[in-house]
């Protein structure tokens, strides 16, 4: 029966815009694209080009909304700007949500004091009803999608709901919604049913499912002092452990101790301490160990690969952070040392 309703059923288009500055003189294209988004975005913002931003600029923005319900999807393609939303702007009344799916380029957002790191693969829920600023670096690639407020305003009233909401995309719900916006476009070509919600709805499904998904790892990681020293202790020894496997990374450090990787960091900032420092030093003593056992003809590139450094510059730097001095003069003082002892034993 649903079939034949949506096949007698009309199908509703969707409202396609694309803008380019390819079409702009090249001097003018920073001013023209200022102007031309900050008049046909449906909020009130400024965008900024600041000193560490190319001059040469460019940008693609290509959008399909629904206009009965406010859902869109674009695919964006720009060199690096700022994104303004201050609190004169808040007075249009704009509230829905944004969320940025950042495929390339680096940057971050901030609301208040509050800075949310961006990196390429990124997911993040964006509340336009605050004020927000966001700065890309370098160029960009991003999918944007607005959820109209309604469909996630009874799932965002928590105490820490007042800032971006950074999605966990490589697993559960946050990696079927990174792949459904992937396969997005796609779908729209080849859509043949009648309404475009049935397009959208899913993207707002599946970002509620991340909602909770994330508040119950919150609530599972309650962080009393005993649980912190726990997984700083655990933590070390898998460190110890697997320090020289080169591919060791705090994700997956996280995932076999069954905690977020943000935890995991806060178990380390608990202990004054980092996953990078504790990784460093772990790598610098099983080197210290291996430069001692090959004795004089040890080498210094094989030891730095075998401890899992990249090379003898990161390695040299590591060891000279953690020991005071290079590996050479290391090995060189052991030897002195041994010697000395040597001669008091005959």
């Amino acid at each position: 029966m649903q079939n034949e309703f949506i096949q007698d059923s009309p199908k509703k288009p969707l409202f396609d815009w694309v803008a380019k500055t390819e079409n702009f003189p090249s001097k003018e294209r920073w001013r023209r694209w200022k102007e031309l988004m900050e008049v046909s975005l449906p909020y009130r913002c400024e965008l900024l080009l600041k000193s560490h931003h190319s001059r040469d600029y460019f940008g693609e923005f290509a959008v399909s909304a629904n206009p009965d319900t406010g859902d869109s999807f674009a695919r964006a393609c720009f060199s690096g700007n700022s994104f303004r939303r201050s609190i004169n702007h808040l007075s249009d009344g704009y509230a829905n949500y944004t969320l940025i799916y950042l495929l390339s380029g680096r940057g971050a957002i901030q609301r208040g004091k509050s800075f949310t790191p961006m990196n390429p693969g990124g997911l993040y829920l964006v509340d336009l009803a605050q004020t927000i600023t966001h700065d890309l670096v370098h160029e960009s690639r991003s999918m944007l999608c607005r959820i109209p407020r309604y469909k996630l305003e009874k799932f965002r009233l928590g105490p820490e709901d007042n800032r971006p909401l950074e999605i966990d995309g490589s697993s559960g719900p946050g990696l079927l919604l990174r792949n459904y916006l992937l396969l997005f476009p796609q779908a729209k070509q080849q859509s043949t049913f009648a309404s475009p919600e049935i397009l959208f709805n899913p993207i707002a499904e599946l970002i509620i499912a991340c909602i909770q998904e994330s508040r119950g790892n919150l609530q599972a990681e309650a962080e009393t002092p005993s649980r912190l020293n726990a997984i700083f202790h655990q933590a070390c020894r898998l460190i110890q452990k697997y320090c020289c496997d080169a591919d060791l990374s705090a994700h997956q450090l996280a995932t076999s101790l069954d905690i977020s990787p943000s935890y995991l960091h806060r178990a380390m900032r608990y202990h004054n301490t980092s996953y990078i420092n504790v990784l460093r030093r772990a790598r610098v003593e099983a080197a210290s160990a291996q430069l001692l056992a090959a004795g004089r003809d040890a080498s210094i590139l094989q030891v730095a690969f075998n401890c899992g450094f990249n090379g003898t510059s990161q390695f040299s730097r590591a060891f000279r952070e953690e020991l005071g001095v290079s590996a050479s003069e290391f090995l060189k003082r052991s030897f002195e040392e041994k010697g000395k002892v040597l001669e008091v034993e005959k």
